[in-house]
């Protein structure tokens, strides 16, 4: 249920246009008399312990738009996951009043910029839900969309065409009902006799996805995945480097966010995991060092249960260099080693906090504990020496987000 009282008091607060506040605040004095928006306003809104952000979808008498969309956002992860709420098939002119958004709005969204006597707008749909969504049957393992999806098997496929597979009905179904930027979907025609597969597809249908029906054997020729899943997806690829050219952020934070980097971890089930935690955890954004497991693995993907492409990823070259923007930047940053003096519940946590977990077996890199603010171990029982890094994330996160709590 959404508090609207709430709703606006942080759109006051976080200054988004007046007008615009306005005319909201007294449709929503019509709506507590009546029971009905007029205009028919669509709200959303994130944040788990705290409101993060507020998307108003205001109706458009025009015929190039559905609604204007005004956008009031504080952290990476509040802006994607209104943009992934946005719903298929409708186009929004979005007012751009912070050149942050304008630039994470593309990978979520396709449109263009467009310059109004009111100011800078973007005019854009989600991705994979335009008018051109086609619906067919593939029989031939040279079909142009057979050979494309074939190429999005290896990391440089994915980057190049900036987009990564999902395979499975769990992870494909939450992927549709979560609204992420799906650009095509495969499926067996076993799976389209399937309750739960009519279901999906009928879903996908109405969003204007396109569909293509394939055998097993071409399904079989597109992954490695055995057995053959019945269905995939490939999803519009975002993974933009944390530094800027002149080495700066290129990361949009507020005072209490939380970040995690994951440095180096080699194993892409290992990694997953990590991510699923620091999901759930409400981090604000993941940095991920270049020299371990790709988060587009399909080990991975599947082990983070969704978390790809919901939670913002970021990469960087050089770990060194990202904590020492981040340090310059007011941050403090919590590197976990088992060497360290300090325990965890001896630590003060202070915001912004990124908190640095290292490679399965060797841990963290000297240059990564040599630029952290400060180090930290777990404390353990006799016996054990180290954690999975998965739980030892999830328990730093959560004993960070305890202490905001308070």
């Amino acid at each position: 249920m959404i508090n609207y009282d709430k709703v606006i008091a942080f759109l006051e607060t976080e200054n988004l246009e007046a007008d615009a506040v306005s005319r909201f605040k007294q449709a929503y004095h019509t709506f507590r008399k009546t029971g009905t928006w007029h205009p028919a306003y669509k709200v959303f809104v994130t944040g788990w312990q705290q409101l993060d952000g507020v998307m108003l979808l205001e109706p458009m008498d025009t015929s190039d738009s559905d609604y204007r969309v005004h956008l009031t956002t504080t952290t990476e992860r509040s802006l994607r996951e209104l943009l992934i709420a946005f719903p298929r098939r409708y186009t929004g002119l979005f007012h751009l009043n912070e050149k942050w958004i304008e630039n994470r709005i593309h990978d979520v969204l396709e449109g263009d910029v467009i310059q109004t006597d009111a100011g800078s707008f973007y005019q854009g749909i989600k991705r994979g839900s335009s008018t051109s969504a086609e619906q067919r049957t593939v029989s031939k393992r040279k079909d142009t969309i057979v050979s494309h999806i074939r190429k999005l098997a290896s990391l440089k496929g994915k980057l190049e065409h900036s987009q990564f597979i999902i395979e499975g009905h769990l992870i494909v179904e939450r992927a549709v009902v979560d609204g992420l930027p799906i650009e095509t979907l495969l499926y067996t025609s076993g799976f389209a006799g399937t309750p739960e597969g009519k279901v999906l597809l009928t879903h996908a249908v109405s969003e204007n996805l396109s569909l293509y029906q394939v055998n097993e054997g071409v399904m079989g020729s597109i992954t490695t995945t055995r057995p053959v899943p019945s269905i995939i997806a490939s999803v519009y690829l975002s993974y933009p480097n944390f530094l800027s050219e002149s080495e700066s952020l290129n990361f949009h934070f507020s005072p209490r966010c939380i970040l995690l980097i994951a440095e180096n971890i080699g194993n892409p089930n290992n990694l997953g995991m990590t991510l699923r935690t620091a999901d759930a955890a409400g981090v604000s954004a993941v940095l991920l060092s270049s020299g371990g497991a790709s988060p587009f693995h399909k080990n991975c993907i599947r082990a983070s249960r969704g978390a790809v492409g919901r939670l913002p990823l970021f990469y960087t070259p050089d770990s060194g260099s990202a904590i020492d923007a981040l340090c310059s930047s007011g941050w403090q940053v919590l590197g976990a080693t088992a060497s360290a003096k300090n325990q965890l519940p001896e630590i003060d946590f202070t915001s912004p906090t990124a908190i640095v977990v290292g490679n399965e077996n060797t841990g963290l890199s000297t240059d990564a504990r040599e630029r952290c603010t400060e180090l930290v171990r777990i404390p353990m029982a006799s016996g054990q020496s180290s954690l999975n890094v998965g739980v030892a994330a999830g328990i730093l996160l959560y004993e960070l987000t305890r202490q905001h709590r308070i």
